[in-house]
């Protein structure tokens, strides 16, 4: 029959399964009925009126009181607005069709789109939901509940991912459900609309092969996953050895409760910074650090909380007020590339985009290419907008970080981050008979002696005093430990014992471990090692014991083989290498050979630096040195000093042990004093008439960003670098 009769929003009342909040009392319903007939067998009007009026109030109470009660010659839908808090639901069901329940304007707020504003801010999406399904009874309150829990967690980069995970979601949570048609519409999209969307319908059969959707804590359950977190320590106004910042505390503390993380894996640390107290301003400034560690069978949660465990029972943290003074606090930054939204965890950390003071040790732990789980955008590039950033000085004082490399009983070296603070001079004292431009002159010298010297050096503008007991001058010969120790020993002692030394810093010049240990027992604060750990690798433990300075100097076979070593090639094809300006990204790539000498250095220093973190030796305590005159020759030697700058913005990732390392935030020292290529460029042959060129040379290392510079003539370098800085690094 083509007859029909149709009856629109039959106004009743009625028991519709439960409600939100599972009780169940009658809701307004409107019912909808088409049904088929045959109009020649009609009377009068007033006859057909009358008789669809009963028909009515039958089909009311019918419908109302069992769906299965419907004629398979009527076609019937049931709207309750009121039943659902969050959208209007109906149910229909015909004699041609499956039964259908309908979800029409469900508002979910969840993250959508590709720009970096979506990513970082949610937004509103409109959702209409047609199910069919095999079992005419479906709590769609559930459903509704269930798909807009799973949008407020999740996030996308297109409204067709949104629908697809949608109908995926309800398919894996309502068994009962055939068929789900989804329609997205975004009402921000473009203004001048009501809303830009997109609609498809799936079968279950469509996700037999997909994995399974998760919640993200349910994702998060992973036997080793790799995390990241970011520590903060206040500054003491009177730091001791004692309460130097020590941010490895998280896989070192030894107490019970933490020991499901002293068996992780510490993948890699950070530099250290100091930075201005944020949001609540009059308080100390802070240490920042991170690391990177690979844990085993611990969610998120669970890490997070064994790292309030340490916070509050092992560091006795007390927490007055948010953002206000507190001896610790640790964060988990990001976990593998997981998202997690609880109440009390929000990874990745919800204001690490804000902060440079996280974002500056964070990129120095992940690749370039390493993006955002939320922003989808590389991290890097968020640290690059933050350091452009117009700083608020309500909220911040100053964004600008400080780099601090330690060295023992609070003495310690600082340096601008943005190479904006003096440079440090580092004083020769060689203790040596042989060294190539001073042997002799200050071995063996009387305690007084010793002391006028040092004090001699600190008044001419020396920081840093050097000590060394070996020449490493080509084809030296080395002298036994117990010899080089003699000579270095009583030299450390005698300037440690003087006061007016106190806040002189103390290097020795060693590559031997049981030289560095005894000298830093007696109040060195920085071993200089010119074999960056070749010539004895145990140095590396006895650096990471005492947390000490480590100044790594490049360097290749021995002072006799060295100078034939200089062939520096390309690397092989399990390294990736980046020199990345924090600021503009990817520097311009070098000419083949001196890529090749400058990489060729970094790549060698990054080996070594691998096997010193491995020893427990963290990044903040070293100091990169190229290594001027160790095997290289004149040109070489030139070209680094030329292009000296990118030392601190090489980065790499060794595909075979799938590590990153990072020379960002190091300080780097730079040695040309009265060096043999000096002589060779200007014909002097004597080493101690060197003077000149060897301030132009430091001159030159300045202008490169140079942090530390070791010379012999300290009173004419300290004048050449009161210049250099005023002109290159703004300090005038």
């Amino acid at each position: 029959m083509s007859d029909k009769v149709h009856i629109s929003s039959l106004e009743g009342k009625a028991i519709v399964g439960l409600d939100h909040w599972q009780k169940p009392v009658p809701h307004p319903v409107f019912v909808d009925v088409d049904f088929a007939t045959d109009f020649s067998k009609a009377k009068t009007n007033r006859e057909t009126s009358v008789r669809l009026g009963d028909l009515g109030s039958v089909i009311l109470k019918d419908v109302l009181h069992d769906e299965a009660a419907v004629s398979s010659s009527i076609d019937v839908k049931v709207s309750a607005p009121k039943v659902d808090i969050r959208a209007p639901v109906s149910f229909s069901v015909s004699s041609t069709s499956r039964a259908v329940y309908q979800i029409h304007g469900l508002r979910a707020l969840t993250l959508i789109g590709v720009f970096t504003f979506e990513r970082l801010n949610k937004q509103y999406v409109l959702l209409d939901i047609d199910l069919t399904v095999g079992d005419p009874h479906l709590n769609v309150s559930k459903v509704s509940e269930s798909v807009s829990g799973y949008l407020e967690r999740a996030n996308f980069k297109t409204v067709e991912a949104l629908v697809a995970s949608s109908c995926q979601w309800i398919f894996q949570n309502f068994p009962t459900v055939e068929t789900a048609g989804v329609r997205v519409t975004k009402p921000n999209a473009i203004v001048y609309t009501e809303g830009v969307g997109v609609s498809c319908v799936y079968s279950r059969a469509d996700f037999e092969s997909k994995p399974l959707l998760t919640l993200p804590e349910v994702l998060s359950q992973h036997k080793s996953s790799e995390n990241l977190i970011s520590s903060q320590e206040q500054q003491q106004d009177s730091p001791s050895r004692e309460s130097s910042p020590s941010f490895d505390l998280p896989v070192e503390t030894t107490s019970d409760y933490a020991a499901p993380i002293t068996s992780t894996l510490l993948l890699g640390t950070s530099s250290l910074y100091v930075s201005k107290p944020m949001y609540y301003t009059d308080q100390p400034d802070f240490y920042n650090g991170a690391v990177h560690l690979q844990v085993e069978d611990l969610s998120p949660h669970d890490l997070l909380n064994v790292i309030k465990e340490i916070e509050y029972k092992e560091l006795r943290r007390v927490k007055d007020f948010d953002n206000g003074p507190r001896s610790i606090d640790l964060d988990i930054v990001l976990f593998d590339r997981i998202t997690v939204t609880t109440a009390d965890l929000v990874v990745p950390h919800k204001s690490m985009l804000d902060r440079t003071f996280v974002l500056q040790p964070l990129c120095e732990l992940i690749s370039p290419d390493f993006t955002h789980p939320v922003t989808a955008e590389p991290i890097h590039n968020h640290l690059a907008r933050s350091l452009a950033a117009l700083s608020d000085p309500e909220l911040q004082e100053s964004p600008k970080l400080v780099s601090v490399t330690p060295g023992t009983n609070g003495r310690r070296l600082r340096f601008n981050h943005d190479n904006t603070s003096p440079s440090v001079l580092m004083a020769i004292f060689n203790a040596t008979p042989d060294s190539f431009s001073d042997g002799g002159s200050k071995l063996f010298l009387t305690p007084e002696k010793i002391v006028a010297e040092a004090l001699d050096m600190k008044e001419k503008g020396a920081q840093i005093i050097d000590i060394g007991g070996v020449s490493t001058r080509p084809g030296s010969s080395e002298p036994p430990s117990q010899e080089e120790l003699a000579r270095v020993l009583p030299v450390v002692e005698a300037i440690r014992g003087e006061a007016r030394l106190n806040d002189i810093l103390v290097s020795v010049d060693t590559y031997r471990a049981d030289v560095a240990e005894q000298v830093l027992e007696a109040g060195a604060d920085i071993i200089n090692d010119i074999s960056m750990g070749l010539y004895d690798n145990k140095i590396f433990n006895v650096v990471a014991k005492y947390g000490c300075g480590y100044v790594m100097n490049h360097t290749r076979g021995t002072p006799a083989t060295m100078s034939k070593l200089n062939k520096y090639g390309p690397p092989n094809s399990s390294l990736v290498e980046y020199n990345i300006d924090e600021r503009s990204g990817m520097m311009p790539l070098l000419e083949g050979s001196t890529r090749n000498l400058l990489n060729g250095v970094c790549r060698e220093l990054a080996s070594q630096l691998r096997l010193a973190t491995e020893s427990g030796v963290r990044k903040w305590q070293v100091i990169i040195d190229p290594g001027i005159g160790f095997a290289k020759d004149l040109s070489q030697n030139l070209s680094i000093i030329r292009h000296a700058r990118r030392f601190k913005k090489y980065a790499q990732v060794d595909l075979t042990v799938e590590s990153y390392v990072s020379f960002h935030g190091m300080a780097v020292l730079m040695g040309t004093s009265r060096k043999g290529f000096l002589g060779k460029l200007t014909g002097q042959e004597e080493a101690k008439l060197r003077v000149v060129s060897s301030t132009a040379s430091v001159v030159a290392c300045v202008e490169q960003g140079a942090d530390i510079v070791r010379v012999h003539d300290v009173k004419e370098t300290k004048e050449a670098l009161q210049v250099a800085d005023a002109i290159y690094k703004g300090t005038f």
